[in-house]
């Protein structure tokens, strides 16, 4: 009685909020926000678990994405506080949180799981890693999960879609996470040197369908400029067009033109899908523009060592991750948020999701795993009308960006985030991207062609070890 009377209250009270918002809305409108925030509770299997510790293992340094102490002036934090009290109320139970801190911190639960112990319920590791404990066996079917409802918004559609393979699910994403969000690749512009140039932001171009990569390649080669009149442009002293990561764009850019690494077949497994007539395109004119003196990737050839280039100014465009908005808080031009170009006009928008984020698995060793499922599921559901907002809203459309339209920007780059098990499960070509741009001369047929056999006979083993596929 005592939790219902709480979940009761709960939803009053931000109905009650939201009225004394929104005092002019009509009556259907008020029925509306009911209705949305119903929808988020409405097929929770919400239970008493008598004081259950729920317990979650999260890897070094990332534990605020998932469990905070106490309420926190960062609304990020303080709404994954509030999150994780609201469904401790639901289910009666004590979220435990417990950070990895072996030499093996991605790993360090496989081994006591395959021994059999029952020591957490979820474990949020590196996207790799999630795909270790996958092929290992020591992950648990999510598809066997009767409360966890995987066609809800909350989960990442794409991942549930891509990793869902011969019925076997044993890895996660959704908004139970703000990793998803956060390592999403994107472009940042510099208005001040748009302005300087008499060029227009390119957000019309992306709302209109026209932003591909032609139009992209033809500002940054207008962006280069030799500062300091030396005749030769340089990190210290000059100005890019675009500069970027080894591990950024390099990788993104393939997903622009729809390609993938491996891809699912019509009986549901994975076949080598890179080498294709368009994957050679797409990473010949990458790298073309890169050799430019408009463009600049920092990779192992580069010995610069002084402040980042975006933030002091120093570049046109720059590849980074939706998180990044908040390390270029102080910088002193204004910014704006793009999705990467589509390759070709008829391409869709896509950005990857940077493989350093981390997602979850569940342990195939836990003891219920219906109660760790609804758990998890509110975490999520709730995670989704709470803590989403306060990231997506109030920090990336408020606090860090600097214009209306990149609000627009961020809601395309969510809408198309994509998931590649080839590159993220880190199988022989998923760090093709960084091995091209560590190359003196780039070049994806011979790269691919020393690497094919190798990575054929790797996706025959994930095949077996994963989708339970012998071929």
């Amino acid at each position: 009685m005592h939790k219902k009377i709480f979940i009761i209250l709960a939803i009053a009270a931000v109905l009650f909020t939201g009225c004394k918002k929104e005092a002019a809305n009509t009556d259907t409108e008020k029925g509306d926000v009911q209705n949305t925030i119903d929808s988020y509770t409405d097929d929770l299997v919400v239970n008493d678990y008598e004081g259950y510790d729920f317990r979650i293992l999260i890897r070094p340094g990332q534990t605020t994405d998932q469990y905070v102490e106490e309420g926190s002036s960062d609304p990020i934090e303080d709404a994954v506080y509030k999150r994780n009290k609201l469904v401790e109320e639901m289910f009666n139970i004590d979220i435990v949180a417990t950070e990895s801190s072996s030499a093996e911190s991605e790993t360090d639960a496989l081994n006591p799981i395959l021994a059999g112990d029952d020591a957490y319920d979820i474990v949020f590791t590196h996207t790799g890693s999630a795909f270790v404990y996958a092929t290992r066996g020591a992950a648990m079917n999510i598809n066997e999960i009767e409360s966890i409802h995987l066609e809800k918004p909350w989960w990442s559609q794409d991942m549930v879609e891509g990793c869902n393979l011969n019925d076997r699910l044993f890895v996660l994403d959704g908004d139970i996470s703000m990793h998803r969000l956060k390592f999403a690749m994107c472009l940042y512009f510099n208005k001040a040197i748009f302005d300087e140039l008499g060029l227009d932001y390119p957000y019309e171009l992306v709302e209109m369908g026209e932003w591909t990569f032609d139009e992209f390649e033809e500002l940054v080669k207008q962006g280069g400029k030799d500062l300091n009149g030396d005749g030769v442009i340089t990190p210290e002293y000059d100005r890019y067009g675009l500069t970027t990561t080894h591990w950024g764009m390099p990788i993104g850019i393939l997903y622009t033109g729809g390609q993938r690494i491996y891809s699912k077949n019509e009986e549901g497994i994975l076949e080598l899908t890179l080498n294709t007539q368009k994957t050679v395109d797409i990473y010949d004119s990458f790298f073309e523009l890169m050799s430019t003196d408009s463009g600049l990737i920092l990779n192992s050839a580069v010995n610069y060592k002084g402040p980042e280039l975006f933030p002091g100014g120093r570049t046109m465009f720059a590849a980074a991750n939706l998180g990044s908005a908040q390390s270029y808080r102080s910088m002193e031009d204004n910014f704006g948020i793009l999705p990467y170009p589509k390759y070709e006009y008829d391409d869709k928008y896509a950005s990857i999701i940077n493989g350093y984020a981390h997602i979850f698995i569940i342990p195939l060793t836990v003891y219920d795993a219906e109660r760790t499922g609804a758990i998890t599921e509110a975490l999520c559901a709730i995670g989704s009308r709470d803590v989403l907002p306060a990231f997506y809203d109030q920090s990336l459309k408020t606090k860090f960006t600097r214009d209306n339209e990149s609000e627009a920007m961020i809601d395309i780059i969510r809408e198309n985030l994509v998931y590649d098990v080839g590159y993220a499960s880190g199988g022989p070509l998923g760090y093709i991207g960084n091995k091209l741009a560590n190359s003196q001369s780039p070049d994806f047929s011979s790269y691919y062609a020393s690497l094919e056999n190798t990575a054929l006979s790797s996706l025959k083993n994930f095949n077996e070890a994963y989708a339970g596929v012998i071929q």
